[in-house]
């Protein structure tokens, strides 16, 4: 099998689990949110900015660099194995320790417990890296992906009972725990790993090295996405914090679902074709064009019907979480597509890269927040769309030149699923209006998709034939 016949069937197996992955846990989120409150959401939020951002920690980028080894040998392994026992076992002890400092920190005792539990994950950790790279690296893509369906729908199943039971917040503590359980069990067990550690240090300097890089960069981004969660909680309180958690955490699902997919293929592919410079960049402007001609509909679609959606879906108590879903979801498209490019540097052995982009985000975007905060959450998510475009440009030019690609090319790539798009967004709002609001709202809601589907459908056929052909031909893969 071909690498580009690799590529194209772990696309369809890691989209295909992810996508019924999505359906499912879609469903059981919204019936989630309906039986908790938003203070419940906000309590989680909260113990959930300290946690996974030492989970970020937990590898020590070193399963990338694993993952990005053209060469591996059994040493190696087991000594990647012994960093990664000790970093989560220190990990582990300092956010226990912390617990307290942090509930002091946000003025609410509930969250030491919640911080106990969940700094179980770090133990976790230790168990599934190992086999999980050993995965990546023979691109089993589709145990892979049955793997991530079943964790997410155990935790989910969870999630949902506990709700039911009324156990509040923790319902979504243990839900998000069961599942990461589920998929370290199901990862040992397709992938056993039963060599013993090895605590040594020689000959990791190029491991050490990559890891680094790709650490510092994922917590600096981490710093990024999160930044505004503290500022919104500490300055607005936790019932703002449970309105735009939610609307960011609605914003923002399809751009994680979709990068992960795009991203556990791309980075394997990459890194085996990563001396085929011209096949590379073909790999990545195509990879650009079918993610522009997915990412444009989907979010600026939601954004069209951002009210129905949190009216009709989350119910009336979630009303101030609309305006904010509206904005976000205009910028997060452009934010999918800067979250794939460091998987192709990455492959190149650039993630300086990524770290010099994030340290430059992490400077500009909390001024914006802290500004926009003034206005409250309607202000935050202001910020992300007016300033984070700014930034966005300098890193992805950073990005594009490494690759020897220019801004004109990604221009080209975009355009014409941004003018469909567009010009979908505009009849969804026209439709809107014209229906008014005496209509049942389950009636205007259906009609306002179909109206979407049917004007983007056209346009791209129009507008954007080639983007058009390039998905049917991933899905038929010719």
């Amino acid at each position: 099998m071909t690498i580009r016949e690799q590529a194209l069937t772990g696309l369809k197996w890691t989209a295909g689990g992810k996508l019924a992955a999505q359906i499912i846990t879609w469903g059981i989120t919204l019936i989630v949110i309906r039986l908790l409150t938003p203070e419940d959401y906000g309590l989680l939020a909260m113990a959930t900015v300290f946690v996974a951002f030492m989970l970020l920690l937990a590898e020590a980028g070193l399963a990338p660099a694993l993952v990005q080894k053209q060469e591996l040998d059994e040493a190696s392994l087991r000594q990647v194995f012994a960093i990664i026992i000790l970093v989560n076992l220190i990990l582990l002890a300092i956010l226990n320790l912390l617990a307290p400092a942090i509930a002091g920190f946000f003025g609410d005792e509930r969250l030491i417990p919640i911080l106990h539990v969940l700094s179980l994950q770090f133990l976790i950790t230790t168990a599934a890296t190992i086999p999980e790279v050993l995965l990546y690296r023979e691109l089993k893509f589709k145990n892979l992906s049955l793997i991530q369906l079943t964790a997410s729908i155990a935790g989910s199943v969870l999630t949902l009972a506990m709700a039911f039971a009324g156990y509040g917040v923790w319902a979504l503590v243990f839900g998000n725990l069961f599942g990461a359980i589920w998929k370290a069990v199901v990862l040992n067990a397709l992938a056993p790993f039963h060599l013993l550690p090895k605590f040594s240090l020689r000959g990791m300097r190029n491991f050490l090295s990559f890891g680094g890089n790709i650490t510092l960069s994922r917590l600096l981004w981490f710093f990024l996405t999160q930044i505004d969660v503290i500022i919104v909680g500490k300055l607005l309180g936790k019932e703002m914090l449970g309105f735009y958690s939610v609307a960011m955490h609605l914003a923002s699902l399809p751009v994680q679902r979709v990068s992960v997919i795009v991203s556990e293929v791309a980075f394997p592919v990459f890194s085996k074709i990563q001396n085929d410079r011209e096949l590379f960049r073909s790999f990545v402007l195509k990879a650009i064009r079918v993610l522009s001609l997915i990412a444009f509909p989907v979010l600026w679609g939601i954004s069209s019907i951002a009210n129905e959606i949190v009216l009709l879906f989350l119910g009336q108590k979630w009303q101030s979480a609309v305006l904010p879903l509206q904005l976000l979801t205009l910028m997060m498209p452009f934010r999918m597509i800067a979250n794939f490019l460091p998987s192709a540097i990455n492959a190149l052995s650039r993630p300086d890269i990524g770290v010099k982009n994030a340290f430059l985000a992490s400077i500009v975007m909390p001024i914006a927040f802290l500004i926009g905060s003034q206005w409250g959450i309607v202000g935050v998510a202001l910020a992300w769309v007016t300033v984070y475009p700014v930034v966005l440009s300098i890193n992805i030019h950073r990005m594009l030149c490494a690759m020897e690609l220019q801004l004109r090319d990604l221009f080209h790539a975009i355009t014409p699923a941004v003018s469909s798009a567009t010009g979908m967004y505009l009849a969804v709002w026209m439709m809107g209006l014209l229906l008014g609001e005496d209509i049942n709202q389950w009636a205007k809601l259906l009609i306002m998709i179909a109206t979407g589907v049917m004007a983007y459908g056209g346009l791209t056929l129009f507008f954007n034939r080639q983007g058009y052909q390039e998905v049917m031909n991933l899905v038929w893969q010719k």
